[in-house]
């Protein structure tokens, strides 16, 4: 492809050309003619020529287009470049456009011509435009967004041949019957002479006919249309294979086409495929895509063991392009039909993958373990002790072979994810916590590289962090880890200690460095402080935080396990990088055993009598040394924390910020009195100590010294009189900001500088604002004035085109000019600093700003720097904003109050709530989305609450996407009584109780799982660049936050008059019914779904005061406890776990539990966790032991006519011996032999039958596959299928108890010595029971 600057001729010029001399010949000819005779159409030749102009030009046309694209990619972030290409790649697209018109109606026109018209567009690889594309490219060629560009994906030939092979080759213009088109396509691929690009293409049209027909078997019986697609997979050509598992993939609409593929023996097929080498992998991955098409149909039962094993034999292969979908691929199929991976022997391939495969197959293989652990239907078909404690192995070999520590990574990931889940964590705890001590035991191998990846694993495991700087405190260049207030926010308390005023964004983010201002201006407002707003951070204190629920369990597992004594003993090893990293773990166990265990537990825990005796013995100085630093930690982090969660524990915000403000004033006072007790004398050197009054270049000044004189003396009216009346200090400070001065302006972006200069000109401004003389003196600087000039220049109509402006996007991006709104925003925080805003119209130039297409980064800049504490300007601007502009800008702002709410989120902000109410009804549902959930954190104030009933809002039209602000109505009376009103509370309560209840399960379920694993957000997306098919992006998507979603019950019993309505609907004694009725041994899926469902209902409703006592009427409790200890289902008893968590969040639940023998966890200060952990540890986490209930696989079925054939049976005893690696060499030679002599017996049906069925009963490795199917040269024809159906009809499986006849055996022995003595190979013929033929090797258990 050359995207060089070629010029192409006018898209139209020949082809007009052409046309007029065709249109003109049936007007000379009708002159000449009678008026009755008809105008002559242009000849054959001419029309072909004309298409080869056309296609020659689309072809020219299409490159220039392809290199628009690359060019676009290379000049991203060139604005004015990327504008000009954009204009290019339009004026492409319509002549693209407008030549596909033209081809499209020559072909519609090409009559006889048509056979040779198809050709020629088929050589130039011509795919028409559908209508869809069509309306694509028009709404493409339309739109007038000129800032918000799609960022052009690139087009590679891969990505080319795949649209081509996969697109409508033609639009579908035949206007003949569905029935007579597939008729004659059937007649055309069932026919060997025909040509393979004449199959292809009629191919190619099943295709389409399948996609657009929603039910073909109303023109042409299903069975014909498989049996004709079973030639063309059967064909010798290779594009014909591929075309036609392509057709069949799409002949799927239902299990009963599967079953039907099944009897027509195409599993023999498929197995031929995925056995071919790496050359055809075109094939194999069709065969592949149509196995996956098996599963989404659900038609495995009817999948023979000779699909799936073909697939094991490529997962085998660990240099096999397509084992990673072959792993994924058997996983599925272990999750919905488990006996047929089992049998198969997929079961031992996917457990050596799980240490031996790539480390992002991991996550796929265990899900799929876990399933099969969670119910005993499925957990007896593995073996106890065997499948998974191999996991386990990598920590306890002594011999480190090859990929040693690509093994160990991949055990640890193992275990993590099996910690995650409650199906792996009750195996993990199976047999008295054997497998959890084996890993605490590795802890205290020699093996240094295994402690290190171990404590990696347990870091994870506890979802622990490590400090910033750990790597010092590890290496042992320091004595201590600084333990930040990251570390200690894993309780939500102390979320909100370092939050700012929402006015200032670059405060907030000035800890991102350059990327605030050089090159990510937009990028950082983004994932700086907004990307913090939590807008899922609401009924906290009422939800259950199951991840501290989970996390319980798992600590209490790891401390009786052993975990402590461990880690004490790694204290004393000689490497410090082990010992210090064992000391941290330490010092975090014993802070979460203080947060998330009861305090008899937790009081257990704490003594570490085996440490304080190393720090007190004096036998090894080295090793006392090391227990006197871990000690030291440990008690330095625990004063830490200390520290963090007292401040944490006051609840009050607005008395934590009073109590900050009155210390800053404190200190305003003091600095001011020192302003006041300096001398003249002393204040004048002050002044000449900045250097300001001694030069005005600002790199030589002291701003060191700057600073503190506006942060003392001039805070004094009489020092700054005298620096602004007596001296040129102030004014020449203010002119250093000035921006046509060009000083300030013109400096790079980066953090020093802006630590510097622009916090320097805040409080600049804060001091001037503080004096009446100061306002004045500032109101008659240049400085605004200038920066009014600066604003207006943004306007097109004033702006002077041949100087850039200071509010340049470049600039803004490379230089402190973005400053300025800083300091704007620090005047619209006084009264005073409003008015000389008004009076230089700055904001009025903002209103204009805000209308500017082109220009987002100034919006950002004007609304993250605003105050909005007072009513005015701001808050108009940023509702404006609000609702004008395109989504990304909409959505930001919206995100933007969010900051607001939360820098105010204990006092009433009436004007916050009238702004979302607004963006509710936000064309965009992200916006509306964002909105509703702000919504619902605000209304945790009660006056937010019903001023927003107050506002009535319509939430009807968002659907689902509004359930979370109306449940948020039911906690209060005021929104009880206005929903009611409104006919939600009874309508929704049946919707709940019939299908909803369910639907929580699931999402729940998801939310939870997302959240222990632990998602990592893989890069920032940046909302004003477009995203392609971002409706597709999994990477995008949010992690779950580990909290239980609002539940319609448990907000219901929040009131008086929720209580009483559910009283009378009788829904709870239902619940309660269930679950006493429901017996351990049910184990049907809709069941156990329905069950949990009810038991989040329970769980929720017993969450609340009011709501507890329907619990204890119907005494379900301890039903719920006995289904926790009791069931077999792994996942049920996890359900009830979280269950009585969300019991005790009340005082009176706490009570009730602790008389059933579930101890809850109460802080300190007497306030519940919301956690509860069993008494009787043993009892909760017990498996029924189980017995292994696999079986052998079926034995194969075999010809007829093989029963009297002992040459064919010496044959298959050969193939069967090929199935044991130790005499499979010997057997190879031997079928070798065999070929030679009788090759006419390896082209028989019955043979290949009874061969396929071997392949397909045993295992085969994949090279002795290929081998053996390489070895039969059998040519399918029609007649050789009918003979392979024959053969099938007439099969059976061979009794292990009939005899063989041994005459022929003695003829052949004679034979064999006579060959022996001619030279001819010595091929043996043994008498063998018809069992040794039938097993031929090892079998699979």
């Amino acid at each position: 492809m050359d995207p060089g600057p070629v010029e192409s001729a006018p898209a139209t010029s020949q082809s007009t050309r052409i046309t007029q001399a065709t249109a003109m010949a049936p007007t000379a000819s009708s002159s000449a003619s009678s008026p009755k005779s008809q105008p002559t159409q242009p000849t054959k030749e001419q029309l072909l020529e004309e298409l080869e102009s056309l296609l020659v030009q689309l072809e020219r046309e299409t490159k220039m287009k392809l290199g628009v694209e690359n060019m676009m990619e290379v000049y991203i972030k060139d604005k004015k470049r990327t504008k000009d290409l954009e204009a290019q790649l339009d004026k492409y697209n319509k002549r693209i456009e407008s030549l596909t018109k033209e081809i499209e109606q020559l072909r519609k026109s090409a009559g006889s011509a048509m056979p040779e018209v198809t050709n020629k567009l088929k050589e130039h690889r011509f795919v028409a435009s559908t209508a869809f594309q069509a309306s694509i490219a028009a709404s493409n060629s339309s739109s007038t967004r000129p800032n918000v560009r799609p960022k052009p994906t690139p087009i590679s030939s891969k990505s080319r041949q795949k649209s081509y092979q996969d697109s409508i080759a033609f639009a579908d213009d035949d206007n003949r019957s569905t029935s007579v088109r597939l008729n004659e396509i059937m007649q055309v691929i069932s026919r060997k002479d025909v040509d393979s690009n004449v199959i292809l293409e009629q191919l190619d049209t099943l295709v389409r006919i399948l996609r657009n027909t929603g039910d073909v078997a109303g023109h042409v019986s299903k069975d014909v249309i498989i049996n004709s697609l079973r030639l063309c997979v059967a064909d010798q050509r290779a594009p014909v294979r591929v075309a036609g598992f392509r057709a069949l993939r799409h002949a799927i609409s239902s299990a009963d086409d599967v079953r039907r593929m099944m009897n027509m023996q195409l599993d023999i097929f498929i197995a031929m495929s995925l056995a071919k080498e790496s050359s055809q992998d075109h094939e194999r991955e069709q065969a592949l895509k149509l196995v996956r098409a098996f599963i989404e149909n659900d038609a495995l039962p009817d999948v023979p063991q000779s699909v799936v094993r073909a697939l094991v034999a490529i997962a085998e292969q660990p240099n096999d392009k397509f084992r990673n979908i072959c792993l994924e691929t058997l996983a599925e199929i272990a999750i919905f039909h488990i006996p047929l991976v089992m049998e198969t022997g997929g079961l031992r391939i996917m457990t050596q993958a799980l240490l031996d495969g790539q480390r992002s197959l991991v996550d796929v293989l265990v899900h799929a373990f876990t399933y099969i652990l969670d119910s005993p239907s499925t957990r007896c078909l593995l073996r106890p002790g065997v499948e998974l404690e191999m996991i386990i192995s990598p920590f306890l070999d002594t011999n480190r072979g090859p990929n040693y520590e690509e093994r160990l990574q991949n055990s640890c990931k193992v275990i993590t994810l099996l910690m995650k889940s409650w199906s792996g964590v009750f195996y993990m705890c199976a047999n008295d916590l054997r497998a959890a001590r084996s890993v605490v035991q590795a802890l205290r191998l020699p093996s240094e590289d295994s402690k290190k990846v171990l404590l990696d694993m347990f870091f994870d495991i506890f979802y622990l962090r490590l400090p910033k700087d750990y790597s010092s405190f590890l290496s042992g260049r320091q004595h201590v880890a600084h333990i930040a207030a990251s570390s200690a926010q894993v309780d939500d308390g102390v979320e909100g200690l370092n939050t700012t005023s929402a006015s200032n964004a670059y405060s907030r983010t000035s800890g991102s460095g350059p990327a605030i201002l050089n090159g990510g201006f937009l990028a950082n407002a983004i994932s700086g402080d907004l990307a913090n707003v939590r807008a899922d951070n609401t009924h906290k204190n009422e939800r259950l935080n199951m991840m501290d629920h989970h996390l319980t369990m798992i600590l209490i597992i790891f401390v009786d396990a052993g975990i402590l004594m461990a880690l004490v003993d790694m204290v004393k090893s000689d490497d410090i990088y082990i010992s210090r990293k064992a000391t941290l773990l330490i010092g975090e166990i014993l802070q979460l055993s203080t947060k998330l265990l009861p305090i008899s537990m937790a009081t257990q825990v704490q003594s570490l009598p085996k440490l304080f005796a190393l720090a007190s013995s004096f036998d090894d100085e080295q090793v006392r040394h090391n227990a006197t630093t871990a000690l030291a930690h440990i008690d330095r982090l625990s004063r830490i924390r200390t520290r963090y969660l007292s401040q944490a524990s006051v609840d009050n915000k607005q008395e934590r910020e009073a109590t900050a403000k009155r210390n800053q004033e404190k200190v305003h006072e003091v600095k001011k009195r020192m302003g006041i007790n300096i001398d003249d004398i002393h204040f004048r050197q002050l002044i000449m100590d900045t250097q300001i009054l001694n030069t005005k270049d600002y790199t030589k000044w002291n701003w060191e010294n700057i600073l503190e004189l506006l942060q003392g003396p001039l805070l004094h009216p009489k020092r700054l009189d005298e620096a602004m009346r007596g001296s040129k200090f102030i004014k020449r400070l203010l002119a250093f900001y000035r921006p046509f001065s060009h000083r300030f302006s013109d400096i790079n972006a980066s953090k020093a500088n802006f630590t510097r200069y622009v916090n320097t000109g805040c409080v600049l401004f804060s001091t001037l604002l503080s004096n009446p003389d100061g306002i004045r003196y500032l109101g008659e600087n240049k400085v605004l004035i200038q920066l009014s000039e600066a604003l207006r220049e943004l306007d097109p109509l004033n702006h002077d085109p041949e100087t850039e402006p200071i509010f340049s996007s470049e600039r803004m991006e490379s230089t402190l000019s973005c400053g300025y709104f800083t300091l704007l925003g620090t005047l619209s925080k006084y009264k005073e600093g409003f008015r000389i805003m008004e009076k230089f119209k700055i904001f009025n130039l903002f209103y204009q700003i805000s209308e500017l297409k082109a220009r987002d980064d100034l919006k950002i800049a004007i609304i993250t720097n605003m105050d909005y504490s007072l009513d005015g300007h701001p808050r108009v601007l940023l509702s404006k904003i609000m609702t004008s502009g395109y989504n990304p800008i909409r959505l930001f702002s919206t995100k933007q109050l969010g900051a607001v709410l939360h820098s105010s989120e204990r006092e009433y902000n009436g004007w916050i709530i009238r702004l979302l109410v607004t963006q509710l009804y936000d064309p965009n549902l992200e916006v509306c989305q964002m909105a509703v959930s702000l919504l619902d954190e605000a209304c945790e104030i009660p006056a937010n609450l019903e001023f927003l009933v107050k506002c009535r809002p319509s939430l009807d039209h968002l659907g689902e996407l509004g359930n979370p602000l109306l449940l948020r109505f039911l906690s209060s009376s005021t929104g009880f009584a206005y929903l009611n009103e409104l006919g939600y509370v009874q309508k929704e309560m049946d919707d709940w109780f019939e299908n909803r209840n369910q639907h929580y399960v699931t999402q729940l379920e998801i939310s939870l799982h997302r959240a222990l694993i632990n998602t990592p957000n893989k890069g920032t997306a940046n909302p004003f660049e477009e995203r392609i098919h971002s409706e597709h992006n999994h990477e995008a998507m949010q992690p779950g936050d580990g909290w239980t979603p609002p539940h319609f019950y448990g907000e219901l019993t929040r009131t008086e008059e929720g209580c009483m309505l559910l009283k009378e609907k009788g829904h709870f004694q239902l619940f309660a019914s269930f679950i006493r009725n429901y017996s351990l041994d049910d184990r049907d899926f809709e069941t156990i779904l329905r069950l949990k469902a009810t038991l989040w209902a329970v769980g929720n409703i017993g969450s609340t005061r009011n709501g507890l006592p329907f619990l204890e009427e119907e005494d379900i409790i301890k039903d719920v406890i006995n289904m926790a200890e009791g069931s077999d289902i792994l996942s049920l008893k996890g359900t009830c776990y979280y269950v009585l968590g969300l019991i005790a969040k009340t005082d009176q639940g706490v009570e009730i539990l602790g008389e059933l023998g579930w101890e809850g966890v109460v802080s300190p200060n007497g306030v519940v966790e919301g956690l509860c952990v069993p008494v009787n540890l043993r009892e909760f986490l017990s498996i029924k032991r189980w017995e292994y209930q696999g079986a052998l696989p079926p034995p194969p079925k075999l010809a007829a006519t093989l029963k009297n054939d002992e040459t064919a049976r010496v044959i298959l005893k050969n193939v069967g011996d090929m199935s044991n690696h130790i005499i499979a060499n010997e057997a190879s030679k031997n079928l070798a032999r065999l070929r030679m002599r009788y090759p006419e017996y390896f082209s028989r049906a019955d043979i290949f039958y009874s061969v396929m069925q071997m392949l397909g009963c045993y295992h085969f490795r994949f090279a002795v596959r290929s081998y053996i199917l390489d070895a039969f040269d059998l040519r399918f024809t029609t007649d050789n299928i009918k003979d392979l159906d024959d053969v099938q009809a007439s099969s059976s499986v061979v009794a292990p108890d009939e005899e063989i006849d041994t005459s022929a055996a003695e003829t052949d022995e004679a034979e064999q010595g006579k060959n022996e003595e001619d030279g001819e190979p010595d091929i043996p013929t043994p008498k063998l029971h018809p069992s040794v033929i039938i097993v031929g090797g090892f079998q699979d258990n």
